[in-house]
């Protein structure tokens, strides 16, 4: 009986999984000291960090919306973060462990809670709200505090515009744009149980 009741709860909610979590919140504490010791506090805010404790969050609670949102994020700052890496030649064990790490906790989670049609449109507020709070909590006035782009185009995308404000409409279609790609990646990999169960069954 306890074993067939068992069976009935969905894998994201067993505790073994939820237990997971502690993992992405210890990439997202290792970062929190790393900026801490060299006295750029202010750098935690960026997305691929507070994703990370974002996705410890969901995993922890086990709430699937969270998953996907924190998840969708720390696949897509994989890239950015490798030319970032490449661009600058600063990197570290840390970065590395914290960007590899989330980027793999993330595949685990969609795999365990699935993906679900829409979850884009939440992940890009979820940026938008970050992005605000940056802008609030930083200093305009120094050029490594453009946490999240929050006051200026990053990098050599300045010259392209006008005005900030410009470069943020069309930053904000573009990043809805590659998370609603990563969506249609993600969900073909990891579809719903239904969609799944209903695929299975035309084969």
């Amino acid at each position: 009986m306890i074993t067939s009741e068992s069976a009935l709860v969905p894998a994201w909610q067993h505790l073994r999984f939820r237990l997971l979590g502690i993992l992405p919140l210890a990439f997202f504490l290792s970062r929190v000291i790393e900026y801490v010791r060299v006295g750029t506090p202010e750098h935690i805010l960026w997305g691929c960090h507070v994703s990370n404790l974002l996705l410890a969050i969901g995993i922890l609670l086990a709430h699937p919306t969270i998953i996907r949102i924190a998840s969708y994020w720390l696949i897509l700052g994989v890239l950015p973060w490798i030319a970032d890496m490449v661009a600058s030649g600063l990197i570290t064990p840390v970065s590395i462990f914290s960007h590899l790490g989330g980027f793999v906790m993330a595949l685990v989670a969609l795999h365990r809670v699935r993906v679900k049609m829409w979850s884009w449109v939440w992940a890009l507020i979820y940026f938008l709200v970050l992005q605000q709070i940056s802008r609030l909590v930083t200093p305009p006035e120094n050029i490594y505090m453009n946490v999240n782009v929050a006051h200026f185009a990053y990098g050599p995308f300045k010259d392209w515009f006008s005005s900030y404000w410009k470069y943020l409409v069309v930053n904000t279609f573009l990043t809805g744009v590659v998370l609603w790609v990563i969506e249609l990646v993600v969900i073909k990999v990891f579809p719903s149980k239904s969609k799944e169960g209903l695929r299975n069954t035309r084969k």
